[in-house]
């Protein structure tokens, strides 16, 4: 990461999910809380209230990273997604590219049009520059602030495409604190793509929630896999896909309107939020605060901000009461508590949808936490388990796994070793240290899986036009998009997009109609002229985008004219002389269309063949240099070993030479003079060992004649030291349980970590038909312990009374399990196992034997030696 010691990334350990509200009306303002021991920590979701007119011009600089890491078709896409981008930028805009490794250098001169000649050349010179060095972000970033600082556009946007990872300049809290002060100043948005095997999307988040940017983190990439049938012409015209779309996100966003605040009014919120410094609004996303006070929270809270938009001064207010606490809240305290030690710098909460992903990765953290408790406890360390078990439940409450344990851990004279050790108090965490050490958990959430596979938290690209993630949604629920969502605007309208507001599923939609007066007749009459109206100026539209369109994408046009052409054959309520009109228009441009697609395609043709020959004699020439310089150093290599003495080595080498030039004299003459100047220096090691040797032996004989006293005692060290010994071989082989857990375990734990899909209502029902629907809702195995149910004389039958909603499915089993006394339930054996709480405490034992001694090798004093050379030096001796 960006930090040396404990870095920044324990901000995507932590989350908030704030409960859906039921509401007729898509709020732009939501307020959760949670309160524990006197403290109530809130957070707090704000949109713009206000349709944004987009800005007509933009001024971009776009940052490619070129650095070593940006390596074979993680390049090809990057490069792809840029040239989308500039495609996709309106004529008004200006762009200017810059290549980011070491330093940022300019590769357009100045700011040129996205499509102009120069902008173009700037892409094939990149393509063209090998991949090499680090990247140092900040120097990238300060002077693309710099460049648009004299901008006189209506909007300054930054786009990066790389993978984030600063490993020229590792970003500490203040240089990170200058560069988003450094942008803000300049009034310089960061947007970008994360793309490359490994990336730091969590400091990509923070730079645009500081910033009004946003971020998408690339898909994993498609590649050739012959057992499912993908080719590898396949996989590259898929990521080429994802590229062009990223692209195409990627010129939306900069013309999502960027308002700034100026200042910032609460009407009587308490404490202190963060970020402390309020960060910009977007008007395609929510802002996201959170804070913490010693006192209750007022019933309603009022913020007004004054801001700075593309069309001058604007003034937002919103109007928020505090939501119902629960303890799915439970861990805003935590989040809070990380945040005020660099006044939510740190803080990646970019929306909503950042929020969820943050939550469930505190949610795993939990789960970690918890396991070694249990393997404290199973091993006889109760001190670790209980201050272990007591930071899970200041963190999450309602944990049941965690209370169990607590359970365990508070028994006196547990295995039989006496009374119950003394009560260690419960552990804080300290502010900059995460609840499991980062060595201990799992990797960065946004490190790419290998091929093949998808990583913990990779966000795949949403599809357009899809609603943005809420509040109180999981991520995987949400969306399996980018982080931040754009609105729905389509690429390369003009129009500006409608501003962003986070919708709240209620469960239903509750409408309220009135009776109109009138004849019936009329207004159905009039409905379909309206409808009629409509449908043609649709059609007209799409008539007049597929002309514009012809020229790049022919076929693209095709398939937008064939969808409109069956939308017009679909559509009931339409007048067969309209209908016809309307299919007259769309039959002669899907002509002109194919028309024009078939030039294209002969056009395509003879530059592909144009473009074989040329390539063909560039591969010629390309691989007789390879091949000249590939035998110049094999050969300069085949000297150096020579002279270093390595002949066999050297050997192999001038082998390889007569592979790449069979006919050449060179290779053999230097497998024939390497192979003999190794006889050579055989032979005169060969007889210097044996003179050497000779030597030896003689001495040895001579050696022999020296007489040696027979008396050497053996002493043994003092029953204290000896005590000393054991005690060191007893810590170092002691015995460790090495309980692990598998995927089917992990899967239930994060089902359980959920909110429940629907509401949960079953009056007067019995227990295993409840069960029965949970586990069939949720996939997860569901089993009952009958044996020790049978044993407590517990019916599975009994009835229990459940009506719950907005809660997690964990906190929910636990609300149906309470109303049967005695029952709780357990992951063991890959199913969820309902049984008592006896038999709960009972599978926690868990019993290792050491067994070192028996198999470790008794070590030898070393007396044997001494006594065999003075018995042998003595019988020479003496004879």
């Amino acid at each position: 990461m960006r930090t040396s010691g404990k870095s920044l990334c324990w901000v995507m350990a932590a989350g908030l999910v704030l409960s859906a509200t039921q509401a007729s009306a898509a709020p732009t303002s939501r307020m959760g809380a949670y309160e524990h021991e006197g403290r109530t920590s809130y957070a707090i979701s704000v949109t713009p209230t206000q349709d944004a007119a987009a800005p007509t011009k933009v001024d971009v600089v776009v940052l490619f990273d070129t650095s070593a890491s940006q390596q074979g078709a993680y390049r090809e896409t990057a490069l792809a997604s840029l040239e989308s981008l500039l495609s996709s930028l309106r004529p008004a805009d200006r762009v200017q590219v810059m290549a980011v490794d070491l330093d940022a250098r300019e590769a357009t001169p100045g700011f040129v049009a996205g499509q102009s000649a120069e902008a173009l050349q700037a892409v094939a010179a990149i393509r063209e520059q090998s991949p090499l060095g680090s990247t140092n972000l900040t120097r990238a970033l300060l002077k693309a602030s710099e460049s648009l600082a004299d901008s006189q556009a209506e909007q300054r946007v930054c786009i990066y495409v790389g993978d984030g990872v600063s490993m020229a300049n590792l970003l500490d809290e203040n240089e990170l604190a200058g560069t988003v002060d450094a942008l803000r100043k300049n009034r310089v948005s960061v947007s970008s793509y994360a793309i490359g095997p490994r990336v730091d999307a969590e400091l990509l988040a923070v730079m645009a929630n500081h910033t009004g940017g946003n971020l998408r983190v690339a898909e994993p990439l498609v590649r050739q896999d012959e057992a499912a049938g993908v080719t590898d012409q396949r996989a590259a015209a898929e990521n080429f896909r994802q590229a062009k779309e990223a692209g195409q996100l990627l010129a939306e966003w900069t013309r999502g309107v960027v308002y700034w605040p100026k200042q910032v009014q609460w009407s009587q919120i308490p404490g202190q939020t963060y970020p402390a410094s309020f960060p910009p609004l977007r008007s395609d996303r929510d802002t996201i605060l959170i804070g913490e006070t010693a006192e209750s929270l007022p019933t309603n809270v009022d913020l007004s901000v004054a801001v700075e938009g593309p069309q001058g001064p604007a003034q937002f207010t919103w109007h928020m009461q505090p939501e119902e606490l629960t303890d799915d809240q439970a861990f805003l305290a935590e989040l809070v508590r990380r945040a005020r030690r660099d006044e939510g710098m740190s803080l990646p909460t970019l929306g909503s949808a950042g929020l969820a992903e943050v939550a469930r990765m505190l949610g795993a953290e939990v789960d970690q936490l918890t396991m070694l408790a249990e393997r404290a406890l199973a091993m006889g360390d109760r001190q670790s388990a209980r201050r272990m078990v007591q930071t899970v439940l200041q963190v999450d409450p309602g944990n049941v796994q965690a209370r169990t344990v607590q359970n365990v851990v508070e028994e006196d004279d547990l295995f039989g070793f006496g009374e119950a050790e003394e009560t260690v108090e419960p552990a804080v965490p300290v502010d900059n240290e995460p609840l499991v050490d980062n060595a201990a958990s799992d990797p960065s959430p946004f490190d790419e899986a290998p091929a093949g596979q998808t990583p913990a938290m990779a966000l795949p690209a949403p599809e357009r036009g899809v609603p943005a993630p809420q509040l109180g949604v999981p991520a995987e629920e949400a969306t399996d998009g980018a982080i931040i969502l754009q609105g729905d605007a389509p690429v390369g309208d003009l129009a500006p997009p409608a501003a962003f507001t986070p919708t709240f599923d209620d469960g239903g939609l509750l409408m309220q109609s009135e009776l109109r007066g009138g004849s019936f007749l009329d207004e159905v009459e009039q409905e379909r002229g309206v409808f009629r109206k409509m449908l043609q100026n649709d059609i007209q539209s799409t008539l007049v985008r597929a002309r514009s369109q012809m020229g790049q994408d022919p076929q693209q046009a095709i398939q937008d004219l064939k969808l409109a052409l069956e939308n017009v054959r679909r559509t009931t309520d339409l007048d067969p002389g309209p209908r016809a009109e309307l299919e007259d228009k769309l039959q002669i441009a899907i002509k002109e269309a194919s028309r024009r697609l078939a030039i294209r395609e002969e056009q395509e043709r003879q530059r592909q063949a144009e473009a074989a020959a040329a390539t063909e004699q560039r591969l010629l020439e390309a691989s007789l240099s390879r091949r000249i310089d590939r035998e110049k150093q094999l050969m300069d290599r085949f000297n150096s070993l020579m002279d270093e003495r390595k002949y066999v080595e050297a050997e192999e080498v001038a082998a390889i030479v007569e592979e790449v030039d069979p006919d050449a004299v060179t290779p053999r003459v230097a497998t024939l003079w390497s192979r003999h100047k190794r006889h050579e220096y055989l032979q005169q090691v060969t007889r210097a060992a044996r003179h050497a040797a000779a030597w030896d032996a003689m001495y040895q004989v001579e050696l022999s004649h020296i007489p040696m006293p027979d008396n050497p005692p053996i002493i043994y060290p003092d029953p204290a030291e000896w005590e000393e010994l054991s005690i060191r071989r007893k810590k170092r082989y002691a015995a460790v349980d090495l309980k692990s857990q598998g995927k089917a375990e992990t899967t239930i734990y994060e089902t359980l970590r959920q909110p429940l899909r629907a509401r949960l209502e079953y009056p007067q029902t019995p227990l295993n038909i409840v069960t029965q629907e949970i586990a069939d809702v949720y996939s997860i195995p569901i089993v009952y312990d009958r044996a020790a149910l049978e044993a407590v004389a517990i019916s599975e039958e009994t009835e229990v009374d459940i009506n719950v909603s907005n809660i997690t499915l964990r906190s929910a089993l636990d609300l149906v399990l309470k109303q049967v006394e005695g029952l709780t339930y357990i992951v063991d054996n890959e199913v969820l196992l309902i049984t008592t709480e006896e038999v709960a405490e009972e599978r926690l034992t868990v019993k290792v034997y050491p067994v070192a001694d028996l198999v470790l090798p008794i070590q030898n004093l070393g007396m044997g030696g001494m006594g065999g050379g003075m018995m042998g030096g003595m019988g020479g001796g003496m004879g």
